[in-house]
């Protein structure tokens, strides 16, 4: 699912039960999280503004 130009969210399986991860770069960032094997990840992408 989008979510804007810059965000989307993706729901699956995962093959653990409990997980979290959030991480970033100068691009991206990714949030994950895991409840009963259903996966939950929100992907943001960082515009680039030229001056």
């Amino acid at each position: 699912m989008q979510l804007g130009k810059a965000t989307s969210v993706s729901v699956g399986l995962s093959r653990s039960p409990l997980g979290f991860f959030s991480g970033s770069t100068r691009r991206m960032s990714m949030f994950s999280l895991t409840l009963l094997f259903i996966e939950l990840r929100i992907l943001r992408r960082a515009t680039a503004h030229f001056i």
